[in-house]
């Protein structure tokens, strides 16, 4: 088997930078990570791996750029090189070892506990980004990672919306932009109108009862289509979830996954007191 074209780029683009390339990491739709060190600091090189849609690279450098928060990845460069007449995109970002939510889950849900401590955490960036006016859009066990101390970020802004900027997608467009799994229903059904803060509030409380209770406020399991079909008919939270929620003292995810925003929280701090009094009372 051939090596991978993407990777010989990413080494050669460490050769001619003084990157020290460490190995391939993972990869997305659109994007390579490679783990790499400049001046012995471990770094997250990021290529692009298909043309890339300028103006949305160009929306989530800025915000990425915006923004400086413990919970948040940290952007370092973005460059745009030729190697051997192939012109290659990449930007590096800070290198976060402890994987994914997904990860985590994959050994069985989180206490109450550390479910308190990441809504709280997440709650927080989220809170920091809608200061920023963006909205990320596309929060969920795999764009949250943990630092070696454990420490929970948030990553991935390729997504974020800038509220102040024009809208990229067509009005028509069905769903807007997104993990239709863990979407708002204002994303689902792209209603640009209701898009803000509380978005991201949505997609928090569903990765928050996917993480503790092990299922989608809309579906009761994890059938998480059934979750977004339940959304979009409007069809009320799930008895399973109302249960399980209430009975594990976690009545916060009902609220941060009504269907209509005005019925969320309605501002970052009133959602970050609420997880602050029950991490105490835990």
């Amino acid at each position: 088997m051939g090596a991978d074209p993407i990777e010989v780029l990413a080494q050669r683009v460490c050769a001619d930078h003084g990157y020290e390339f460490v190995c391939a990491c993972n990869a997305g739709v659109f994007k390579k990570t490679f783990h790499v060190r400049n001046g012995g600091q471990d770094r997250a090189l990021k290529l692009l791996t298909r043309p890339p849609d300028r103006e949305r690279l160009s929306r989530e450098i800025a915000a990425l750029s915006a923004c400086d928060h413990t919970n948040i990845c940290k952007f370092h460069d973005l460059q745009t090189d030729d190697v051997d007449g192939t012109p290659v995109i990449y930007f590096v970002e800070e290198f976060i070892a402890g994987g994914t939510l997904t990860d985590r889950l994959a050994t069985g849900p989180l206490s109450k506990a550390d479910t308190c401590t990441l809504a709280l955490a997440i709650s927080e960036a989220v809170a920091h980004l809608a200061d920023r006016r963006i909205v990320h859009r596309d929060i969920k066990p795999d764009n949250i990672m943990y630092r070696a101390d454990g420490t929970p970020v948030l990553v991935d802004l390729g997504l974020a919306k800038h509220l102040n900027a024009t809208s990229i997608t067509q009005s028509f467009a069905m769903p807007g932009p997104g993990t239709p799994a863990y979407a708002a229903p204002e994303q689902l059904l792209n209603d640009k109108a209701l898009i803000d803060w509380r978005t991201d509030q949505f997609g928090l409380g569903v990765t928050l009862s996917v993480a503790a209770l092990g299922m989608h406020p809309y579906s009761g399991d994890m059938d998480l289509d059934n979750g977004c079909f339940r959304i979009v008919a409007q069809k009320p939270h799930a008895e399973e979830f109302m249960e399980a929620a209430n009975t594990n003292g976690l009545g916060l995810l009902i609220r941060m996954t009504e269907h209509w925003p005005i019925k969320r929280f309605a501002r970052p701090a009133d959602l970050i007191e609420a997880w602050q009094r029950l991490g105490v009372t835990t």
